[in-house]
Order: C-alpha cells, then structure tokens, then sequence
C-alpha cells in the first residue's frame, strides 16, 4: 500500500505542477525588479501561482523575477499559466487512470467515470483552497544573502481521508462494481461537501542584493505540502 500511495502522489504531483519552471542558480548581476515589492507580497505571488494557478499573479510574478532571471541566464519566464492549465486538464483523465488501476481489471472501465470526477474534485479543491501570506519576519543576512521568512496560511478541505488512501481502501474491500463506482463517488463528493482546515506553514525568499528580486528557488517543496491534505 505505501508503494502504491508513493506511485499515485509522484504522479498527482507531477501532473498538477510541472509547468512550473523551476529556477536555476542565483542571479548574478541582475537589474532592478520591474516593480519593487516586499517580501510578504512576492510570497503571495508565489502561492497564487503555485497553488491557485491565477492568472494575473502568474503574469505579475512573470515579470517581476524576469529581469533577475535574465541576468542569471535563465529563461524569462518563472511559469507559463498555458502549461499550468493544460497540465490542470490532464489531471482527471491521467490521475483517474491511476485511481482505476488499483481495482480488478474486469471492472476498471466502469469505475473510470467515476474515477475520474474524483480527481477532477481534487485539482478543483487545490485550485480553490484560499491562501494569504500573513507576515514575515524581519530580513536576516548571512554570507551575503539576505532573506525574509514569511508565514501563510490556506484554507483547505477537510476530507476524512484522503483521495489516494481512500481510493485504496475502497479497492482493497471486495466491492461489487455498482458498489465500487458509487464508493468513488461518494469520495469525490467529500471534496465539495467537507468543512475547511487551516493549514499553515513558512516560505522563504532570498535575494543577494538590494537590486535583485526576492524569489525562491525551491518553491514548489513548501507548496507541495499542501497535497498532504487532499
């Protein structure tokens, strides 16, 4: 069972996030940011886009990393809203798969449907979860780099178990196929129905000079976190 949820969280997180272009080394000598902005605002930038895909902060993030990015030899664009969606549209038919491939070969093109809206619940509970950066801490430095740690919080659905352990269960229990398909179902509707949950953590930003962008170059492992309450 621990393989089959590592397998089945590996690809959920891959289809949901590889369009977000992960970023290389530090800047160098880079320009002046397009627009100036905080710490806690470049933060909420982040989470917008990672997490909530939106458009205009995906844009707004686009091009305040870009002239940092350009010095540093990287592509001008941090993540393209094109691919994130695209990737937003694979999801149900790719994760749904997965989700049917735990159950009897017999019954998987039954269960499919039913498979499938499950995890199209889940992206839409990604997608909408509310996030806010809430504070940061004063700027520490050391070796040069200067960085800020900002709190956030999201509120996220409270499902009583979680997509890819459910669906496991309900595979594992010896359900008939009417009795499969209408389990999935009733798991995919705990993602519209479920009360939210608070889930908060730290993100951090960093940046070598007064004239770079604050960014982090690891920003998905913070945000990824958040799949362990789906």
């Amino acid at each position: 069972m621990h393989q089959a949820q590592q397998t089945s969280r590996a690809s959920l997180l891959a289809a949901a996030l590889t369009a977000a272009v992960a970023l290389a080394q530090p800047a160098i000598a880079a320009e002046a940011p397009a627009v100036e902005l905080a710490p806690i605002d470049v933060a909420d930038l982040y989470i917008k886009t990672i997490i909530n895909q939106d458009e205009a902060s995906v844009a707004k993030l686009n091009a305040y990393l870009r002239p940092t990015r350009l010095a540093g030899h990287q592509s001008a664009e941090y993540a393209s809203y094109t691919d994130l969606k695209a990737a937003d549209a694979q999801f149900p038919t790719e994760t749904g798969k997965l989700i049917a491939d735990l159950f009897p070969a017999a019954m998987r093109a039954a269960v499919t449907p039913a498979a499938e809206l499950l995890a199209a619940n889940v992206i839409a509970a990604k997608n909408g979860a509310v996030c806010k950066a809430t504070k940061a801490d004063p700027v520490t430095v050391e070796n040069g780099m200067q960085t800020a740690a900002v709190s956030f919080e999201c509120q996220v659905v409270k499902v009583p178990v979680t997509w890819a352990t459910a669906s496991q269960q309900l595979a594992k229990s010896g359900c008939k196929v009417e009795q499969c398909k209408a389990g999935l179902q009733k798991i995919a509707a705990t993602y519209t129905s479920a009360p939210k949950q608070t889930w908060r953590a730290v993100f951090a930003v960093s940046r070598e000079k007064n004239t770079e962008a604050w960014r982090n170059d690891f920003a998905r492992e913070t945000f990824d976190e958040i799949w362990d309450y789906l």
